[in-house]
């Protein structure tokens, strides 16, 4: 009798397995990622279990609000996430990173900046507008939470702030400029590959020429990619590059200039590209870096705690889990000097 295609393979698969268990071989494993963590920085060890979703405000000037729940505490510390460039609505780009962070005890501002390509500024072309919008979005959150006495109430004095891509950018000018624009001064900085397109050149020029009005006692860490904005074509001072010379006054040991490696060790691979905080690809280097990061530098400023886990060239910080198979996942490249280079 002639077999088909599917009875051959069914066939040589089960003499394959019958060769292998005969001579005491086993069936090879696909090699996976790690996960999340059950506890600690970027683990899933939550003490709120809800999240309350609000948003106020119209196009370019609106924000999304979002409080810890079940339990829901009185104040919380406040997190500013601001999305990068084409997160037109909604709030996709960082969902899982906002969700992640709720969870673990804050209020998140998600100030939305952007409605369309050129609506209100494109890249480097007209930035101010693109700030303006953002420090509005973020102020009227603000506003809209303390307008309510039954709202997780904004603990000013403990805020972070979380950009990515331009909206790294924007985070550093608005850092920057906390104080004329009465915003909320920052502990924690986290820019995630800053970048304003590079229209009107490879060094940024969306960023403030002076970044001096950042705190000095702030923990700031600016991270690129092995396969990131650095990797592109006379692009190798871009990014944390160009940023991390303008932050002379901050002490050696208050921040760090990191770099991710693009690891395929096993299936899927984790990549390194421009985007690793963005939820559309919600992977390890969200749980072991990106989350991990951004929870340990959040506790070491506000708590003393949790510090190696965020800060310094430490095992700790180094470390992205391990696949499947035991074997360790690319570690970050930590420095406190620029610039950084794989």
């Amino acid at each position: 009798m002639q077999r088909t295609p599917s009875a051959l393979s069914l066939h040589a698969t089960l003499l394959m397995t019958s060769l292998l268990l005969a001579t005491g071989g086993t069936v090879a494993q696909a090699v996976t990622p790690p996960v999340q963590p059950s506890f600690g920085p970027g683990g899933k060890d939550y003490p709120h279990a809800q999240v309350r979703i609000s948003q106020g405000g119209s196009g370019y000037n609106a924000f999304h609000v979002f409080e810890p729940t079940m339990p829901q505490p009185s104040s919380a510390p406040l997190v500013i996430i601001t999305h990068g460039y084409t997160d037109f609505s909604g709030y996709k780009m960082h969902a899982d990173l906002i969700m992640h962070t709720v969870k673990k005890g804050h209020v998140v501002i998600y100030p939305r900046w952007q409605t369309a390509l050129w609506a209100p500024c494109a890249g480097s072309y007209f930035s101010e507008k693109c700030m303006a919008s953002a420090t509005k979005g973020i102020l009227d959150g603000i506003a809209y939470l303390q307008a309510h006495n039954a709202r997780v109430q904004p603990e000013l004095d403990k805020t972070s702030y979380f950009g990515f891509s331009y909206g790294a950018i924007i985070t550093a000018n608005l850092t920057n400029r906390w104080a004329s624009l009465k915003l909320p001064k920052p502990r924690v900085i986290f820019l995630d590959e800053p970048h304003d397109g590079g229209l009107q050149g490879p060094t940024e020029p969306a960023l403030d020429k002076d970044l001096s009005g950042i705190p000095a006692d702030v923990l700031i860490q600016c991270h690129v990619g092995e396969q990131g904005v650095i990797s592109e074509k006379n692009k190798a001072m871009s990014s944390c590059n160009t940023v991390f010379p303008r932050l002379g006054h901050i002490p050696e040991s208050n921040k760090n200039l990191v770099m991710l490696y693009t690891d395929n060790h096993g299936t899927p691979a984790l990549s390194s590209g421009h985007g690793v905080s963005d939820a559309r690809v919600t992977n390890a280097h969200d749980f072991n870096f990106v989350w991990k990061t951004f929870d340990a530098m959040r506790s070491c400023a506000l708590q003393g705690s949790d510090c190696a886990y965020g800060m310094g060239d430490t095992p700790e910080h180094r470390d992205n889990g391990r696949w499947s198979d035991g074997v360790a996942v690319k570690p970050l490249k930590v420095q406190s000097t620029s610039p950084i280079a794989p």
